[in-house]
């Protein structure tokens, strides 16, 4: 499995925000997941997903949650495609990888210093 957080977009972001806004982000983008999550979790209908999935692209790749943007991008894409059933069988994937990025980003926006790894 990929690293689930892209440290590097974390740090473009505190250079052009500062490092305390940053952390404000991260729960804000934590919050935002984790509504994503629970519409997901609720046997959600492919229009929800399509919707979901690119709201969840956009923001993730936003705060460097790569591999969660490109699981979005790939099921938001499929849904234009007429894909429902593979997007169907993907939906534990993401929300099993949405689960994931939520405990990151809480953990990484709650330390001290975002860049002391």
């Amino acid at each position: 499995m990929a690293t689930i957080v892209n440290h590097e977009t974390i740090r473009r972001l505190a250079v052009e925000v500062g490092e305390e806004t940053v952390a404000s982000l991260l729960v804000v983008f934590s919050d935002e997941i984790s509504r994503y999550y629970e519409q997901l979790s609720e046997a959600p209908s492919t229009s929800q997903i399509r919707e979901i999935s690119h709201a969840i692209k956009s923001s993730a790749a936003s705060f460097g949650a790569d591999e969660l943007a490109a699981l979005a991008r790939e099921c938001e894409s499929r849904v234009k495609l007429g894909q429902e059933s593979w997007v169907h069988d993907q939906l534990p994937r993401l929300i099993s990888m949405l689960r994931g990025t939520i405990s990151e980003y809480k953990a990484l926006a709650n330390q001290q210093n975002l860049f002391n790894h």
